[in-house]
């Protein structure tokens, strides 16, 4: 059993050196895999806005297109940082591991314990020009139903969302809540994006009520 090591009771987990050397072979091979994806924007106008935008903003996606983030982030966002908030759970732990290969920074916190500084530290981040990513759906699901975090996040920053979906040819689901989807080496993945102004979206609406309509959102440009 792999112990996970903590600097204080409520500190989040984190993996000792020995695990990041054990694991670091992996993650060379992850880098490897994800630099034979060839992205497609299906509108060529939405790629320059991605591109000519040299504001820090909040890339939005569902949990289960993880797997490409950091790479596209590296190849469409001109080498800006990225940053993104991850649970201070045992499985949170791994994950951190998974974003340091793929090139995205680690902020550790939940919605639950710690959530607050949490959202002061994405907020902090935005305002220092780096990008931030969030899952709105992560990081327990239930899949493809957004929590409303991501637009506290905005309001309190007033960056605004850029929606992300990729839509997979070849590729395998693994069996998770989220039903996590990883593209085959040299395959093909269609990008939609969409873009939403947090500083006007909940004006007439709660928070509630605009977590639903940024999940129709998603969903638009988000294909099974």
């Amino acid at each position: 059993m792999i112990k996970l090591q903590r600097e204080s009771p409520h500190a989040p987990f984190s993996l000792g050196l020995k695990y990041k050397v054990i694991l670091f072979p992996i993650g060379v091979f992850y880098r490897l895999w994800v630099s034979t994806i060839r992205f497609k924007f299906v509108d060529a106008n939405t790629k320059m806005m991605v591109l000519k935008n040299d504001k820090p903003v909040i890339i939005t996606l569902w949990h289960n297109r993880l797997f490409l983030a950091g790479e596209w982030q590296r190849r469409f966002r001109g080498g800006r940082k990225c940053f993104g908030l991850i649970s201070g759970s045992r499985d949170g732990a791994w994950l951190e591991a998974f974003y340091g290969w793929s090139g995205i920074h680690a902020i550790r916190g939940s919605s639950n314990r710690g959530g607050s500084k949490a959202i002061r530290d994405l907020v902090k981040t935005l305002k220092e020009g780096n990008d931030i990513g969030i899952t709105p759906d992560g990081s327990r699901g239930p899949v493809y139903k957004a929590k409303p975090g991501v637009l506290v996040v905005g309001k309190l920053s007033n960056a605004h969302l850029l929606l992300i979906g990729f839509e997979y040819g070849w590729c395998i689901r693994l069996n998770s809540w989220d039903k996590f989807v990883i593209p085959f080496p040299f395959s093909r993945v269609k990008v939609r994006v969409n873009t939403v102004d947090t500083k006007h979206f909940l004006e007439g609406y709660t928070i509630e009520e605009g977590a639903k309509s940024l999940e129709a959102k998603l969903m638009k440009v988000t294909i099974d």
